[in-house]
């Protein structure tokens, strides 16, 4: 019954997902923000059903259901709700970001992803005060884009070395580390986006790397 269960659920994920990725593509926005949500409805139903809800597992559904509140929030399209959103999907890179470290790793692991996220989070501030500097938005919400970049990329760090996690098998640990590099990408086109550096279609790219990071973390647990 579970099995059956688990099956439906995956269908209804993967049609959903394939409405607001072609809503998304074609840019039909009533169709788009209709359908945004149930991908990750489906998607937290069926994490629940995958057997007891472990302590390494509390943190990623904590993580999956802000990541939902985060998509609600980001359909208004003003800033005051994009910054409510950001706190949203925040709340879940820190839960992803715990979960991920429950399973300690190696001391000589652990200084270089400190001097990554450092480096890393030196650069995004550069950066984002550079591109800043040619598009009218409000100075006061730059402070909310590089801590959120820090958060993400911390997520994303953390993801990558599960590899030398004990507890992660070899295919979640890399299941899991691809599926946080794509959030990464997702975010970065977000904020590229409002600082006016979009892609073409890039609310198709941004929505589907977007669900395959979550589907590919979702898809690392189940095999742990």
């Amino acid at each position: 019954m579970q099995n059956s269960l688990s099956m439906i659920l995956i269908a209804l994920i993967a049609i959903s997902s394939l409405i607001n990725w072609v809503a998304a593509w074609q840019w039909r926005p009533k169709l788009y923000y209709a359908s945004k949500p149930f991908a990750m409805i489906f998607l937290i139903i069926f994490f629940v059903l995958q057997g007891p809800m472990t302590s390494q597992k509390t943190p990623f559904l904590i993580g999956l259901v802000f990541s939902f509140l985060g998509d609600l929030l980001l359909i208004p399209r003003s800033m005051r709700w994009f910054i409510a959103g950001m706190c949203a999907f925040s709340i879940a890179q820190l839960c992803y970001t715990i979960g991920f470290n429950l399973s300690l790793t190696s001391v000589p692991v652990l200084v270089l992803s400190v001097f990554a996220l450092v480096l890393g989070g030196v650069i995004m501030h550069l950066v984002i005060d550079h591109f800043a500097k040619t598009v009218d938005i409000n100075k006061k919400v730059l402070p909310f884009f590089k801590i959120y970049g820090v958060l993400v990329l911390a997520m994303a760090i953390s993801a990558i070395t599960s590899i030398a996690r004990p507890a992660w098998p070899d295919l979640a640990a890399v299941m899991a580390g691809v599926g946080a590099m794509l959030f990464f990408v997702s975010d970065v086109m977000i904020g590229l986006d409002k600082l006016e550096r979009r892609l073409p279609r890039y609310k198709f790219w941004i929505i589907i790397t977007y669900h395959l990071a979550q589907f590919l973390i979702v898809g690392a647990l189940t095999l742990m």
